[in-house]
């Protein structure tokens, strides 16, 4: 747990929600002051596989199709009841958001493997296209539906993955606006700049769709920043805009 005593990113001053200041400051505050070659001789070729456009880009195609393919068997081959279907579905979004901060925080940020290393590289170039190769959620989806589904049958799995495989594509697709593009909407421009805090220290701010699992597990960004550099030698904008 991080120190309770200090401010979350609601209480930051001026800049951080000054609509004039906000657009060079969000595309600035993850950006390196050094930046890393994007691949090395020791990125692994799982990595290497998630790197790239079209790896990106056919995942937003792969798993929707995923998502239509394990309703349609739910509801059409299992014939279950489409009320405590849409519920199982429903009860599978809600649960990606924990998903999320629990990969975030201690798979994507622990330990040595291909989930954490193209993370790293996510952090060393945010505009980058990297995602999980799509082969390896497809294969995993495949095996879900072959044993629970079509030789066990068991009824609203299938609707529960779906739904958390949605979570799974609207944070996709989240993160990828948080990079790429740049909305006004004030609540929207919150949840940005809490992520791109998160890109200068690595050990708060895990949440990407809400920032309510940071507050749950004390993780939220305080100001305790002023106490150390940021992460891997990224250029300190707060420090630049001199916030008290």
């Amino acid at each position: 747990m991080l120190n309770e005593t200090t401010h979350d990113l609601d209480d930051l001053p001026g800049t951080l929600s000054d609509p004039d200041l906000m657009p060079p400051l969000e595309v600035a505050i993850y950006r390196n002051s050094e930046k890393q070659p994007f691949g090395d001789s020791k990125e692994s070729y799982l990595v290497s596989l998630a790197s790239g456009s079209v790896n990106y880009w056919f995942s937003f195609v792969s798993d929707p199709l995923t998502i239509l393919f394990f309703l349609f068997w739910e509801a059409v081959v299992l014939r279950s009841s489409i009320l405590i279907l849409s519920l199982s579905f429903g009860g599978g979004l809600l649960s990606w958001s924990l998903l999320e901060y629990v990969f975030h925080r201690w798979v994507y940020h622990k330990g040595q493997t291909p989930a954490h290393v193209g993370h790293e590289k996510h952090h060393e170039t945010p505009e980058a296209l990297i995602a999980m190769p799509w082969f390896m959620v497809t294969a995993v989806m495949a095996n879900l539906w072959y044993v629970l589904a079509c030789r066990l049958q068991f009824h609203f799995i299938l609707s529960f993955v779906a739904g958390s495989l949605t979570g799974f594509v609207f944070y996709g697709l989240v993160h990828h606006v948080h990079h790429h593009l740049y909305f006004k909407n004030q609540r929207y421009r919150k949840l940005r700049v809490h992520h791109f805090i998160h890109h200068q220290y690595t050990d708060v701010n895990f949440g990407v769709t809400t920032r309510f699992w940071d507050h749950v597990f004390g993780t939220t960004y305080r100001k305790e920043l002023k106490k150390r550099a940021p992460a891997d030698g990224t250029h300190l904008l707060i420090d630049e805009c001199k916030l008290p």
